[in-house]
């Protein structure tokens, strides 16, 4: 079981420094579907396992010119506000209504990228 979290925390990495996914899309379901972990505590793992690799992903990319330093500021200001917010409605939120409105995410989220 270990070597599949291992291989389901290297997607997670490989896909979150290729395209700037991994969490929400890679380990969530993973943990869900593959771990059986509900899905709450499968979104704050995967925010736990997204601070190393973020850091790294991000560090190689400012290396290689590919951050906009102001704008990351910036955008952090409100996700860190937004994370906090975040974290307190999941409690309140049916596990069954959080799973439908993830996968809705997703699907907006790819039809668009699709289409434009």
């Amino acid at each position: 079981m270990q070597i599949l979290q291992i291989i389901a925390g290297f997607a997670a990495g490989w896909l979150s420094a290729l395209l700037g996914i991994g969490g929400g899309v890679v380990l969530v379901p993973m943990m869900m579907y593959f771990f059986k972990v509900p899905i709450q505590q499968a979104i704050g793992t995967s925010l736990l396992v997204i601070i190393p690799t973020a850091c790294v992903g991000a560090w190689k990319h400012y290396n290689l010119n590919h951050v906009n330093p102001k704008l990351a500021l910036i955008l952090a200001v409100g996700a860190v506000i937004g994370s906090y917010v975040g974290a307190m409605t999941v409690s309140a939120v049916p596990t069954d209504a959080l799973r439908k409105i993830f996968a809705i995410l997703l699907l907006v989220t790819a039809a668009r990228m699709l289409i434009s």
